[in-house]
């Protein structure tokens, strides 16, 4: 199992211990309505479904999920293949917003990613109601190319959303990779 660690941050692949925090968690409007993919309520059997599909994926796949932890689950991050693009998402459980947290995991999963000579670019949806999401893609380097909507599970609609995407050298550019620092 691959572990990322940032200054204050540990990231690993999803685990069946992670699922009591994930339906914690996730079982809160503020959060879930801000994701594509994610029903409300959510309960420990979404968890357990969510978790499976990731242990369930072919070496193949280039699709990466890593739980975010500090002193336990915190939220997630990861890039997942669909059809022709790479996707980036995230989530980040409400009592530890506003503290740069999500960035900094993010940062980690894009030197990763973008350490690959020939990675892809990546594209992210953002609700336009969530501008706390806006600003850290921003921060990251993703560039708005676009609009639409998306269907909200949680909202149980579509909801307006902003297409963004992120290329290898504009990453590089604002953000020089640094070492990575891997546990396992």
């Amino acid at each position: 199992m691959e572990i990322l660690i940032t200054k204050r941050l540990t990231l690993r692949s999803p685990l069946e211990v992670d699922a009591d925090d994930l339906a914690l968690f996730l079982n809160n409007h503020k959060v879930s309505k801000m994701l594509a993919q994610v029903p409300f309520p959510y309960d420990r059997k979404d968890a357990l479904e969510f978790i499976e599909a990731r242990r369930n994926q072919p070496a193949t796949d280039p699709s990466r999920t890593y739980m975010i932890f500090r002193e336990r689950l915190i939220g997630c991050v990861g890039l997942r293949q669909m059809e022709e693009k790479t996707m980036f998402g995230y989530w980040l459980a409400e009592p530890f917003w506003g503290q740069g947290l999500m960035s900094e995991a993010a940062h980690c999963v894009l030197d990763r990613h973008f350490a690959d000579p020939d990675a892809a670019e990546l594209e992210a949806h953002v609700f336009v109601d969530n501008p706390a999401s806006q600003r850290v893609l921003a921060k990251l380097g993703f560039e708005v190319v676009g609009s639409g909507e998306t269907f909200s599970p949680a909202r149980d609609r579509k909801a307006a959303d902003l297409i963004t995407r992120l290329s290898r050298e504009r990453y590089l550019d604002l953000h020089p990779l640094q070492p990575q620092k891997n546990a396992a």
